[in-house]
């Protein structure tokens, strides 16, 4: 028997009926015998049934087997204390399809009372979908590579993936439930709850202590930096708060590591440039005066041994140019513009002058480059000296050549001299190294000012050498645009403090 063939129910039903058959989710209505009175299309067609077949059954029917028992004192409880509610709150639901199988979902509840008698509505939403996404959203969490922690209004964590766990000393979801405050040092607890508390009321993405040194608290209680990133979501219905912690503990030490180093050779540079130069300046000085002193006819010996001191005294003050070339050469210029690449060759070459016999050969590619001039300059007017420097024929020829690849300008400069043998090919690239002990005339300072500009610059200095071809080849690889982790100002501000 149908509601319409109720006395007195006729008018109500026709009404209540295309009421719920408008809805746009699934609904049912159910007597307090949990017998299901009227289906409405969109429940039939979630379900894959037939709206008709449905009415007269228990509603039992659309439960998953191991629930039927139970489901009839839960019925009773409901319409003991009828009010309108999510049914199973905190469990997952799912009803019974006409195949057999299961979809998740989830129902309302609200009590109804029609004539005399009472119903009860019950809404379905399919969470198939939801259960999709929410699948999804836990593989990516999981798959990520920094720890990633969500916390709820009450600042508990509800999930957490295994990194996090790691990243804290614990094991796999002892995380769960603990507060938030438990992965922070003793020292910043009572005042993060207030910062939970107003970022609860913002609810913006941001990076958590913009400007602040943050540390977390290991297990074991020791504690390490990290950087935070923070993002509301909502989880089950309720706004919650995701962490994503990284480690940043290997990229302190290294910043650590270059703040002393820049900081000992802006030392250095202080002492070469003044210390060492005015007692230099002074030998210097007094020399001229024992000149004068000799008068116009001293002995050879002696003036031998004055032009030997007064070479030496020379050397040592090209030295410390050597060394101040070399400081100067690990700061990054930041005077960025469009360059091209045949007037920028024009320029070097007219501080390289080649000798009779020597062809300079440009075989270049028009290149787009954004870069200071002075560093590139340098080093391809090191380079092309080199090549000149070290032939070991009166005639020569350097080919200059370039390529882009990716973000980058791949620059080469090859000679036909006598090639480097293998052994030497680092260690050219060191202060003060020479390739043979006989080249006293060399400094051993350009290869290495070179490559430090290149790698300061965000590029790299290597070379290739066949001495039975005769052929060396320097790969310059120089970026072609400004990019911020290697070009920002602030950045190179704060390392060189």
């Amino acid at each position: 028997m149908t509601l319409d063939d109720e006395p007195g129910l006729g008018a109500g039903f026709d009404v209540l009926a295309g009421l719920i058959d408008a809805v746009p989710v699934g609904a049912l209505l159910a007597d307090v015998r949990g017998t299901i009175r009227l289906v409405n299309r969109e429940l039939a067609d979630t379900l894959g049934y037939d709206a008709t077949e449905l009415v007269g059954r228990p509603v039992e029917d659309l439960l998953p087997e191991t629930l039927r028992a139970a489901h009839a004192g839960w019925r009773t409880g409901f319409l003991q204390q009828p009010q309108r509610r999510p049914m199973g709150q905190g469990r997952a639901l799912h009803a019974r399809m006409s195949d057999g199988s299961e979809l998740p979902v989830e129902v309302g509840l609200s009590p109804l009372v029609l004539g005399s008698e009472r119903f009860v509505l019950a809404t379905l939403t399919d969470l198939t979908a939801n259960r999709q996404a929410e699948l999804l959203f836990r593989q990516v969490v999981d798959g990520a590579p920094y720890g990633v922690v969500v916390v709820d209004g009450s600042g508990c964590i509800v999930l957490a993936n295994p990194q996090a766990d790691a990243l804290f000393g614990y094991a796999t979801h002892e995380l769960l439930g603990r507060p938030i405050e438990s992965l922070l040092p003793e020292r910043y607890r009572s005042a993060h709850a207030g910062l939970r508390e107003q970022y609860g009321r913002d609810r913006q993405m941001r990076r958590m202590g913009a400007g602040r040194d943050l540390t977390g608290l290991h297990r074991d209680g020791s504690e390490f930096p990290v950087e935070v990133g923070l993002s509301p979501i909502t989880l089950h219905g309720e706004t919650c708060m995701l962490a994503a912690i990284t480690d940043i503990t290997e990229r302190k030490k290294m910043e650590l590591d270059l703040r002393k180093t820049n900081a000992n050779l802006e030392e250095f540079t202080y002492v070469a440039s003044h210390d060492l130069r005015s007692p230099l300046r002074g030998i210097s000085d007094l020399l001229s005066w024992v000149r004068e002193d000799l008068g116009e006819a001293p002995a050879p010996a002696v003036v031998k041994n004055l032009d030997r001191i007064t070479l030496r005294v020379q050397r040592m003050e090209q030295l410390i140019d050597n060394l101040l070339s070399y400081a100067r050469a690990g700061r990054a210029a930041t005077d960025f513009r469009e360059l091209e690449l045949d007037p920028l060759l024009d320029r070097v070459c007219e501080l390289v002058q080649l000798p009779p016999g020597f062809e300079l050969r440009r075989e270049l590619v028009e290149i787009r480059l954004f870069s200071p001039p002075t560093p590139l300059e340098t080093v391809l007017r090191n380079l092309i000296a080199n090549a000149i420097k070290h032939h070991d024929r009166e005639h020569g020829l350097v080919r200059i050549g370039c390529t882009a690849e990716g973000s980058y300008c791949h620059l080469t400069v090859t000679d036909d001299g006598p090639g480097i043998p293998k052994p030497a090919q680092e260690r050219i690239f060191k202060l003060f190294q020479t390739l043979t002990a006989a080249e006293r005339g060399g400094s051993g300072i350009g290869l290495a000012v070179a490559r430090r500009l290149a790698e300061t610059h965000g590029g790299r200095l290597e070379l290739t050498s066949d001495p039975e071809l005769r052929q060396t080849t320097f790969h310059v690889w120089w970026p072609r645009f400004q990019r911020r982790d290697l070009h920002d100002d602030k950045n190179e501000s704060a390392a060189r403090r």
